[in-house]
């Protein structure tokens, strides 16, 4: 039997206005992403077909119209399902941007995306036509920014709560700290004595409960913080051998298989969006 050919359309861009905003569409035949993070929210809305997607710990099928919502540094992966295709739009935002919404009526503290996805037809339809028209060049700033800031606004309206910092258990304290040494430590061959040592307790326990509270292994997690900060690199014009070496990569190939296994692009094509 023939096996069935996978396939990855990207693109990526960012919109015309003065704000930390990406728009990333792809259509996705048979194909799949590895286990990943990324540094800001992401919003994706399926326009044709079906997502298989792994979002809080929980394996999801998103269907068209529906709009799928990640917080900061969760580790998620999505997937066409077998020999079928699905077409989608995602947006990046920053941290920084919410706290911009915040004069519009957010809460103080860090919001958190409270579900993984949202069935509101009506707002997916908006986000879609907005994306298209600004990937078009066919609408002003004012009104591409009027809409956007209200879309998002009503969204996380719509599904955050504050992050309660007070609230945090102790194993859950103990991975904050984990993740936050990682990232401080992204571009060293870490083992996982360095990682058990700066919190004090066992490698064979660390490795336990991240695993259990992130689903990814400690491993897994710094190639997914090494491949966000090699493209922040690269989207800030640096090249590519560079961007590898400093994310920590051995060489540009490792990057290239670590960076396409997560966007379904090569770096190179990375880069080229964005001229």
């Amino acid at each position: 039997m023939k096996k069935e050919e996978s396939s990855c359309n990207a693109k990526f861009w960012q919109p015309k206005i003065e704000e930390d905003i990406t728009f990333y569409k792809a259509h996705l035949n048979n194909y799949s992403f590895d286990k990943h993070v990324h540094e800001h929210y992401t919003i994706s809305v399926i326009k044709d077909g079906v997502m298989d997607a792994f979002m809080h710990g929980k394996i999801l099928h998103v269907n068209s119209l529906n709009i799928a919502m990640l917080n900061p540094d969760e580790v998620h992966s999505n997937a066409s399902e077998p020999t079928k295709d699905y077409k989608h739009f995602s947006l990046y935002f920053s941290k920084e941007y919410v706290n911009k919404l915040r004069d519009i009526g957010l809460p103080r503290q860090e919001v958190v995306f409270k579900e993984s996805t949202l069935n509101d037809i009506c707002l997916a339809q908006k986000l879609i036509s907005l994306i298209e028209q600004d990937e078009k060049g066919i609408i002003s700033k004012l009104d591409f920014e009027s809409k956007l800031v209200s879309y998002i606004n009503e969204l996380i309206l719509k599904n955050t709560s504050t992050k309660n910092f007070e609230k945090l258990t102790n194993h859950e304290i103990m991975i904050e700290r984990a993740k936050e040494y990682i990232n401080d430590n992204y571009s060293l061959d870490l083992s996982l004595e360095d990682i058990a040592k700066e919190l004090d307790i066992s490698k064979y326990h660390f490795l336990r409960l991240f695993k259990e509270k992130t689903f990814i292994s400690p491993h897994a997690y710094l190639m997914a913080r090494r491949v966000e900060k090699a493209r922040e690199s690269l989207q800030g014009g640096k090249k590519i051998i560079q961007s590898a070496y400093e994310s920590g990569f051995h060489d540009q190939s490792h990057l290239n298989r670590r960076f396409k296994s997560v966007f379904g692009i090569t770096p190179k094509q990375y880069q080229d969006c964005f001229k």
